[in-house]
């Protein structure tokens, strides 16, 4: 695992990347793109080992911080989503760059699954295949289970709500109305031919979402019942790490 700053100098993005272990197959390579703010954290292990496990299957890896986030530059406070998918475009080509790829596979989780889509709908030449793993398909609904669950933790310690924040960290109310905008079926982005949708428990949004997608073999939905990476587990404060999903987006990467 080597890490790395890229991108231009004034919106360095940090990144780790992982080589391909020999397969003596064609070469292959995935971005992966993580949640935002609490998700990110509780989901941090699960996206360590996935990029480990592509590595090992032979896939070339990136995992990155979106600008403002992580240990990439820029403030959090002027953080916007049009600026995060180019981040997520900006990571394709230097993953293709790093290990000589023509395309690459993009995977990511809850808010991380959107960008991507996004991202995928505008880079159709260099995207082959879409992982949309538990992904946030209405902005509105998104943070109000965030506000809910901030609101919870307050009142749990004690606190008062006297910041813009959320589980403490920063959102500015441009990236707020960002968020709130966010309907990822209606219309639904320009899919690849290949976009796997995998989710870890039952929801309507994701019931939409599997209608939305392509019709063909390439594509599909799949309920993996597990207990979500992105929630905090309450034995150990982080998330779980799910290996039976995960296995199955290495498997699907890999294919």
């Amino acid at each position: 695992m080597t890490p790395l700053y890229f991108g231009e100098r004034s919106r360095r993005l940090f990144g780790l990347y992982t080589p391909a272990h020999a397969t003596g197959g064609r070469a292959r390579g995935a971005v992966l793109c993580a949640p935002w703010g609490a998700e990110y954290l509780r989901a941090h292990r699960s996206m360590a080992q996935l990029g480990k496990w592509l590595g090992e299957a032979g896939v070339h890896v990136l995992r990155f911080d979106y600008h403002g986030t992580g240990d990439s530059a820029g403030d959090m406070g002027e953080a916007r989503l049009d600026g995060w998918i180019e981040d997520v475009q900006t990571a394709i080509d230097e993953l293709k760059d790093t290990a000589g790829l023509q395309r690459v596979t993009l995977v990511g989780l809850r808010l991380g699954a959107t960008l991507a889509a996004r991202a995928a709908a505008k880079r159709r030449r260099d995207v082959d295949g879409l992982v949309l793993w538990d992904p946030v398909v209405s902005g509105r609904e998104h943070l109000a289970e965030l506000r809910d669950l901030h609101a919870q933790t307050l009142r749990t310690r004690g606190l008062s709500d006297g910041a813009s924040e959320l589980l403490g960290f920063p959102m500015n109310e441009a990236l707020v109305q960002d968020i709130e905008g966010i309907d990822l079926v209606n219309p639904a982005p320009t899919w690849p031919a290949r976009t796997l949708a995998v989710v870890s428990e039952a929801r309507d949004a994701w019931r939409a979402l599997g209608a939305a997608l392509p019709p063909g073999d390439g594509s599909a939905i799949e309920s993996i019942e597990v207990q979500p990476a992105w929630l905090e587990d309450r034995h150990t404060g982080a998330g779980a790490v799910p290996v039976k999903l995960l296995r199955r987006i290495v498997d699907w990467t890999v294919q």
